[in-house]
């Protein structure tokens, strides 16, 4: 099931307030590094990189931007399992719903308070920039 965050009172609005959360511009940035980095290093080296940042709540290209992937709910990074599952796997869906609306949804960050895309709703997460725990 999906967990939408919500913002239930003061001590959560405060907590969310800290976050720096990746611009939407920021985040089309980090895609576009992805595709890069995977096409440079012929996915090999990509998905080795992957495995030794994943555990962080960060992808490769995440790792150069200075992006986290956090849980929306304890705001600490994604673990590998999470981050393959659920933003990986199930994030191949967010792919076909965004092709279903002809590419609507992949503005989604643009009008989201969190920039959320999909994939981070479908995981439960925000992406943030300069995350310290």
């Amino acid at each position: 099931m999906v967990r939408f965050p919500t913002v239930s009172d003061a001590s959560d609005n405060d907590r969310l307030g800290r976050l720096d959360f990746a611009s939407p511009w920021l985040r089309l940035g980090s895609y576009l590094l992805e595709g890069v980095l995977i096409s440079v290093t012929l996915g090999i080296g990509w998905c080795v990189w992957a495995l030794t940042t994943g555990g962080n709540g960060q992808t490769p290209a995440k790792k150069i931007l200075n992006l986290t992937a956090i849980d929306s709910v304890t705001l600490n990074p994604l673990g590998l399992g999470k981050m393959f599952w659920a933003r990986g796997f199930l994030g191949s869906f967010a792919g076909i719903a965004i092709a279903f609306t002809f590419g609507v949804l992949a503005f989604m960050p643009f009008w989201n308070p969190y920039n959320q895309n999909l994939m981070d709703k479908f995981s439960s997460s925000f992406v943030v920039r300069n995350y310290t725990p």
